[in-house]
């Protein structure tokens, strides 16, 4: 692969993380939805056989960071009295399928920054990561991002 067609966009976004059971979640989906907000990316983990699930999202337009869908988000988790998280994240934007391209990000990072996770959106994936200047700086100096 040549390295113009493996260089990825960077935009940064807001992700946001709490626990809640299906029924709750369910909720905040459709009260995110009614808000006229979409998720853009999102990993789901059920961490229990209680009904436990572990969840991260990114909400707004595919590729760029919206405060109008963050309120929103904020807004629902809050209404329900939902207990998360908010923190920036990385999402590199182009062709996240690429053979190799995970696995080479992955290894660009792993020895400098703590990879808290990864996950898929439409045409991207989002890192959470320990320190997200260091991380940028590794991936532009390895040619991953432009």
């Amino acid at each position: 692969m040549d390295s113009k067609s493996k260089k990825l966009t960077v935009t940064l976004r807001q992700e946001f993380s709490f626990y809640a059971n299906d029924e709750v979640l369910n909720t905040i989906l459709k009260n995110i939805a009614a808000g006229g907000v979409t998720i853009a990316a999102f990993t789901i983990t059920k961490i229990n056989m209680r009904n436990v699930n572990f969840v991260r999202f990114v909400v707004g337009p595919d590729n760029s960071n919206s405060s109008k869908a963050n309120l929103v988000a904020q807004d629902v988790l809050r209404s329900l009295g939902i207990h998360y998280d908010q923190e920036k994240v990385i999402q590199l934007i182009g062709n996240p399928g690429t053979p190799g391209i995970l696995g080479e990000t992955l290894q660009t990072l792993f020895q400098h920054v703590v990879v808290f996770a990864t996950y898929t959106g439409v045409n991207s994936f989002i890192l959470n990561v320990s320190d997200i200047q260091t991380a940028l700086r590794l991936l532009k100096k390895n040619n991953i991002i432009g």
